[in-house]
């Protein structure tokens, strides 16, 4: 979700040191590439600050440990680790490098051109746009796959859906990875990284792919979404690791290869996909020589796996090749059957072993030896035979942590970890010095992120370490601790929405959904704990929410709900399960009777925990609902109660959003008198805050809330041009800050029925196009049918006859999923278009449903309208005098609600009439006053449409006078 900018200050004269596109301001721990600020984690800012000071000069290792850790003991791949993120933020990962070299055993040295200045920095540099899509990691230096990468790419850009088909640790993703940074230029939407390692219950393929896309709101069903999201997109999605959810991936890769999209489909899978037409890629190993040809350095490394083995083996160890360890090395990349991710688990044993000890030592304990196999081992058995080898060198403590780590379906930082250890009876000086063994071993991979380390297990290696897992009797709570972990923070989440820029806490937790999804599963499963994953569906509302992740929310809502209703659970918890569960049903595609038990359960928990707001919340909740489905009086009474509440806070959400919410009712009951000065007085309170906080945000959502409501009721006042003016404000203070969902409120309440009753044309192809394209961002299912709507209307509108039938269909789409606000004024039109073209019976059949609905409801706000389209369709059949009465009654309500707009529809219609059968001074008498109590919207149809026929009914009966 983005969120509004804050304004720039003056620039200020900063100490700068540049080199190459790169200006680095230590004064602001700054470093900007072209003027943009780059995203630099506290660690990595000091290593270069102190690296481009010191230029030319060796660096130690302890000294840049010294300055990016000060008085803290770390693990000497902390270092290594940081420093490759450096380089990889700088762009500076080939072989030769243009930055910062590597001084083996000693240390490093900047090595590039340093120019010192003092230059102007803006106080809030521009920042980089967010990426809207999971954007893939960024891969470690690639071997040996050039000519692979390429040919996949080539593959993408003639077949939609390719497949990289090898065996586990061939360096499937790698190659994936490096298609996605090499050709990113060539799919015009971005490209989205989808881990399905991170999830092992198929049912969440769907909502993993909703989540990576960034598709937001009530899905209903989540690969439709996706296809949805996809057709008008020209994108790269990467399915990583399909063999965890084969029968899933091959479905949606069906579907989505009879689709008709621009987009292209890269999977990584074990094995392939199998749907008819997928272009399988087998990956191979990495070449290997053979053995006991007496190598030299140079020949030896234009092998690909000896290569790659002797740059880990450098990155970790300060290893030099030298040409008597060469036969050893091919030996040992020959063994493991040039895999890349076996080489790498071997190569991290270079420093504890020499390369001659180390092809001893896996023959001795895996008997592979390349002389004596006759026959090679299936790949994934060597991998795993290699996994199981490193697995065995370590020491008991960081065996352990490494079966513990595998709770874990993504990434986790240090401290996760440590909670996690203490299931295995690990302190936190065991998890330092574990965590870096591992990284240094290439168990775990590590990435900085910010001030820490992001550790993650591959694939391969998880389902080793968890196996060891299970079967080690002192890591049996250690789901339990997972579990727990997710609830600290999750809860620690509800605490820092109040105050963390709203971008940051949602990139902060959303990187967290892979592990609370593990959790929550854990939890509600026969092993778990029930009360735990109560907890946590509550502590993870919020996210939810924020991240408007709804249909996924209402699965586990239901569940949790479900379970705390019986087990012991206190009231309030139930309350807020409740209500999040009500609102998640709010926005399905049809309005359900399962949403009012949600809303009536939130009433009954929250009135017997005794906590007002949440009271006032699960009662404005439940009356937007009755909104939603047309009972406008029970809607009031639920609203008046929560307003009547004793002891509220004026500024509360809840209070704001009570008296928002019976303002409008009333509205809707034709009580525009009442509704007008609540919804006036909430417009001014509330303005557009520029800054980034929650504080800030909630301002923001206020402000643009109450100009959903507000023009609809001063557009019937009368006050057209401040109506339109109200809506376009709230859509775009929503566009800025990337209220999406609030936006798409803005559009289907005030924009869109605004511009169409304006008869603004422009204005509503704008509008319609943008809930179009917001639908795509959050797809809220009730506003589609709203969109295909007003759509159809736009097309009756500029000529096109067969748009009435879809008119039609979309209101049809809309009483069936019981969204029936409106609905009568919505058939009046349709009856409207109907007299247009000269269907008579079909517009009265439209209007005297739209009066039943209009009864039923109580939506006394436009029964004027009604009956004056009524009494037009009276009109064509002959019927004047029941005609005439049903005007005079419009007139009368509209006048009796102070709607002056329907009533000057209506005496424009009778004075139109009266004209025509010679009654002029009548209906100059009954139009003229009506028109004068106007003051603004004179270029509306309505005021347009009145304003000539005065002008020719004064001009007729002025001739006539005259002759």
């Amino acid at each position: 979700m983005r969120t509004a900018t804050k304004k720039r200050g003056a620039p200020r004269q900063e100490l700068t040191f540049s080199f190459g596109p790169f200006r680095l301001v230590p004064g602001r721990q700054l470093l900007l590439l072209d003027e943009r600020p780059v995203k630099l984690g506290g660690r990595a800012f000091e290593l270069l600050r102190l690296l481009v000071q010191r230029r030319g000069e060796l660096v130690s290792k302890n000294e840049l440990t010294a300055a990016a850790w000060p008085g803290t003991f770390v693990h000497d791949s902390n270092l290594k680790v940081n420093m490759w993120s450096l380089r990889r933020s700088l762009g500076d990962t080939q072989i030769e490098p243009i930055y910062i070299a590597t001084v083996a055993r000693r240390g490093y040295k900047f090595i590039a051109d340093v120019r010192v200045g003092i230059g102007n920095i803006e106080e809030e540099p521009t920042p980089a746009d967010p990426p809207p899509l999971l954007q893939p990691p960024l891969p470690r230096g690639i071997v040996g796959r050039k000519a692979d990468i390429t040919a996949v790419a080539d593959l993408l850009a003639e077949d939609r859906h390719v497949t990289l088909a090898g065996a586990g640790g061939i360096g499937k993703t790698t190659v994936a990875l490096a298609v996605a940074q090499a050709y990113a230029s060539r799919y015009r939407d971005g490209v989205c990284f989808v881990d399905l390692a991170t999830i092992s219950d198929p049912t969440l393929f769907g909502a993993a792919l909703v989540t990576a896309l960034g598709i937001r709101g009530n899905t209903d069903i989540g690969l439709a979404a996706v296809l949805d999201f996809l057709r008008p997109r020209q994108m790269l999605l990467i399915l990583d690791n399909c063999e965890h959810v084969l029968p899933a991936a091959t479905i949606f890769a069906s579907k989505f290869m009879t689709d008709t999209s621009s987009s292209r489909l890269l999977a990584t899978s074990r094995e392939p996909l199998g749907t008819t037409i997928e272009h399988v890629v087998r990956l191979g190993s990495l070449s290997f020589p053979s053995f006991g040809l007496g190598l030299s350095v140079d020949q030896a490394v234009r092998f690909s796996a000896v290569e790659l083995f002797v740059r880990r083996a450098t990155e970790w160890s300060d290893y030099e090749l030298v040409d008597k360890d060469c036969d050893a090395i091919a030996a040992i990349c020959h063994s493991l059957d040039g895999l890349p991710l076996a080489i790498e688990l071997a190569a991290a044993q270079i420093g504890r072993f020499t390369p001659r000890e180390l092809l001893a030592n896996l023959d001795q304990k895996l008997g592979f030896t390349a002389a004596s196999i006759a026959v090679s081992l299936p790949r994934h058995e060597t991998l795993m035979a290699t996994i199981d080898w490193s697995y065995r060198l370590l020491s008991q403590k960081e065996a352990r942590l490494f079966a513990v780590l595998s709770v874990f379906s993504d990434g986790f930082e240090h401290d996760d970890a440590v909670f996690v250890a203490e299931a295995a009876g690990l302190t936190p000086i065991d998890v330092v010095t574990a965590l870096g063994s591992l990284v240094a071993k290439s168990l775990l991979s590590a990435q900085a992120r910010g001030a820490s380390l992001r550790y993650r297990l591959l694939d391969s290696t998880r389902s080793y370490a968890a196996e060891r897992c299970r079967a080690d009797p002192a890591c049996g709570s250690a789901m339990r601790r997972h579990a727990e972990r997710m609830i600290a923070l999750f809860e620690q989440s509800e605490e820092e929405w109040n105050w963390r820029e709203p971008a940051d806490w949602t990139e902060r937790y959303l990187g967290r959904i892979a592990d609370l999804r593990s959790a929550l599963s854990w939890s509600f499963g026969e092993q778990g704990d029930p009360m735990l994953g109560i907890r946590l569906a509550v502590a993870a509302i919020t996210l939810w929410s924020e991240t408007s992740i709804l249909s996924e929310a209402q699965a586990r809502l239901e569940v949790a709900l479900a379970l705390a209703k019986r087990v012991p659970c206190d009231d309030l918890s139930k309350a807020k399960l409740a209500c999040a569960l009500g609102w998640s049903l709010f926005y399905a595609r049809k309005s359900s009777n399962e949403n009012e038990v949600a809303w009536l359960d939130a009433i009954a928990f929250a009135t017997s925990a005794g906590n007002v707001d949440y009271q006032q919340r699960a009662l404005v909740g439940f009356a937007f609902y009755l909104l939603q489905i047309g009972e406008i009086a029970r809607a009031i009474t639920y609203l008046e109660q929560a307003t009547s509440l004793a002891g509220r806070d004026r500024d509360s959400t809840a209070t704001s959003e009570a008296d928002r919410a019976l303002a409008w009712a009333n509205a809707f009951a034709g009580e525009l008198g009442k509704s007008r000065p609540v919804l006036d007085r909430l417009a001014s309170t509330h303005s557009l805050a520029e800054g980034r906080s929650r504080k800030d945000a909630n301002e923001v959502y206020r402000f643009i809330t109450v100009r959903f409501n507000l023009p609809f009721v001063a557009w019937m006042q009368g006050q057209a041009d401040y109506a339109a003016k109200l809506a376009r404000d709230a859509v775009d203070a929503a566009d800025r800050g990337g209220h999406w969902v609030s936006q798409s409120n803005a559009l289907g309440l005030a924009a869109l029925p605004i511009s169409l009753e304006t008869g603004d044309l422009d204005a509503l192809a704008f509008f319609t196009e943008r809930l179009r394209r917001n639908l795509e961002r959050e797809r809220i299912s009730r506003w589609v049918s709203v969109e295909r709507y007003f759509s159809a209307c736009l097309r009756n509108l500029r000529g096109d006859r067969r748009a009435v039938e879809d008119i039609r269909d979309a209101i049809d789409e809309l009483i069936e999923c019981r969204f029936l606000m409106r609905i009568g004024s919505y058939l009046a039109f349709l009856a409207r278009a109907y007299l247009r073209q000269g269907r008579v019976a079909d517009a009265r059949d439209a209007i005297t449903r739209a009066i039943d609905y209009q009864e039923r409801q109580g939506e006394r706000w436009c029964r004027a309208e009604l009956l004056r389209v009524n009494a037009s369709i009276l009109l064509q059949t002959g019927e004047t005098v029941r005609a005439e009465k049903l005007f005079k009654q419009a007139l009368a309500d509209a006048r009796a609600i102070g709607a002056l707009t329907f009533a000057l529809r209506t005496a424009t219609d009778l004075a139109a009439h009266w004209a025509a059968t010679g009654r002029e001074n009548s209906a100059v008498q009954l139009l003229a006053p009506i028109l004068g109590e106007f003051t603004e919207g004179f270029g509306t149809q309505d005021l347009v449409r009145a304003s000539r026929l005065l002008a020719e009914i004064e001009e007729r009966t002025s001739g006539g006078a005259s002759q």
